[in-house]
């Protein structure tokens, strides 16, 4: 299973199946290290693509949540993949439109 991300302008598809997860941990690592790889395969910057635990994110920005962000990706990815990223362990939030809270 893949997410896609369109916004009128870029689009991606990213390697991803958040539903095998369990936990917001495990979902949030599983779409960290997608985006790694799919970075890693066309050459992106990834200077911006990180992973906060819910401590480091209550400390940045106030929410205790697990925290997705890139912030040199596509325009408003987030938005769109927001939809996608669902699972028995909950659902994302965009916090802005490049980064995901899982929450639940």
């Amino acid at each position: 299973m893949s997410i896609k991300i369109n916004n009128g302008f870029e689009k991606a598809v990213i390697s991803y199946n958040p539903a095998k997860y369990k936990t917001k941990a495990g979902a949030a690592k599983g779409l960290h290290k997608a985006l790694m790889s799919y970075a890693n395969k066309k050459g992106l910057d990834t200077s911006g693509l990180f992973i906060k635990s819910p401590d480091e994110s209550k400390l940045c920005n106030g929410y205790k949540a697990w925290w997705v962000c890139w912030e040199g990706f596509i325009y408003d990815w987030a938005i769109g993949a927001s939809f996608q990223v669902t699972g028995k362990w909950g659902y994302t939030e965009p916090y802005y439109g490049f980064d995901l809270h899982f929450v639940s």
